[in-house]
């Protein structure tokens, strides 16, 4: 099966034409490539120049929300940026497309 990993824009419902590419991985299932996505989606989040002297992490992938809106989606994550000094954390909504190789 290919994972194919999308970052929003903080919210999976909205502007989901406009979702950014961020990865692309290949395996049995979706636990295989779990590490692979959330290292994916922590490594995407620290790139992003806002987030330049933050750390970063995601949760594990977990299948999509009966509350979506999003049919796109199969599964879910949620990227962690946490910034230096600040109250609360970043929370960035990622989705994840399954497809056939």
């Amino acid at each position: 099966m290919k994972y194919i990993l999308y970052r929003s824009f903080g919210d999976l419902d909205k502007d989901i034409k406009k979702h950014e590419l961020v990865a692309v991985e290949t395996g049995k299932n979706i636990d295989d490539v779990a590490d692979a996505l959330i290292k994916a989606a922590a490594d995407d989040l620290a790139g992003m120049p806002e987030y330049e002297h933050c750390e970063t992490a995601a949760y594990a992938p977990e299948p999509i929300k009966d509350f979506r809106k999003v049919r796109r989606y199969q599964y879910e994550m949620t990227g962690i940026v946490y910034p230096p000094n600040a109250e609360k954390n970043i929370l960035v909504d990622f989705g994840i497309i399954e497809t056939e190789e």
